[in-house]
C-alpha cells in the first residue's frame, strides 16, 4: 500500500538535512529569511502592526518567542500569528506565482518561533524553512490556480500543512 501524500510530505520533512539541500537553494532559503524578516520590521512600525503586536502581548503565553520589531517575548503560537501577519502585511513578501502562495510569512516565522521555543539551531530552522516551503509550493502546485477559482486564498490553506512540517524543527 502506498502511504498517503501527508505521509510522504511528513517524512520528507523528518528526513530533511542541511548538507543534502543544494546550495543554490540554501542560498534562496538564506535571503527568504532575510527578506521576511525585513518586511516583519517595516510592518511592526505600522499602525496595523503595533495593533498586531499589542494583540499578541495579550495573548501572552509562554515568553518563548519573540515579537518581530520588539524585546517582548510571548508563546510561540502567538508569536507565529503576530510575526506572520507583519511579514504579509506590507504585501511584499515572496510569491510563488504558479502556486499562488506567499511562503516567507508562514514557513519563516514558524520556523523562527518554533525553534526560539525549543532552543533549535539556525541550520534546524533553516532545514524547517526549507521543508515548509516546499511542502507549501507542491500543495499549492497540486492544483494551481483551482483555490483562487474558488475564492480561496491558497496561502491559508496551505499554510496549516506546511506548519506542521515547520513545527518539526530541532
Amino acid at each position: 500500500m502506498c502511504p498517503s501524500v501527508a505521509r510522504r510530505y511528513a517524512r520528507f520533512a523528518l528526513d530533511l538535512a542541511l548538507p543534502d539541500i543544494p546550495s543554490s537553494v540554501v542560498e534562496r532559503a538564506s535571503l527568504l529569511v532575510l527578506d521576511t524578516l525585513g518586511s516583519c520590521l517595516a510592518s511592526s512600525r505600522e499602525e496595523f502592526g503595533r495593533a498586531v503586536l499589542e494583540a499578541a502581548e495579550r495573548l501572552g503565553g509562554q515568553p518563548e518567542s519573540t515579537l518581530m520589531g520588539t524585546k517582548s517575548r510571548v508563546g510561540a503560537a502567538s508569536a507565529v500569528l503576530a510575526n506572520a501577519t507583519l511579514a504579509h502585511g506590507l504585501d511584499f513578501d515572496d510569491t510563488r506565482e504558479d502556486a499562488i502562495v506567499h511562503t516567507g510569512c508562514l514557513a519563516v516565522t514558524t520556523a523562527l518561533a518554533v525553534g526560539e521555543a525549543v532552543g533549535a539551531s539556525g541550520q534546524a530552522a533553516l532545514e524547517a524553512t526549507v521543508a515548509g516551503v516546499e511542502v507549501m509550493c507542491r500543495i499549492g502546485l497540486a492544483v494551481p490556480g483551482r483555490f483562487h477559482a474558488r475564492h480561496y486564498h491558497p496561502t491559508s490553506l496551505t499554510a496549516s500543512f506546511a506548519a506542521a512540517a515547520v513545527s518539526e524543527v530541532g
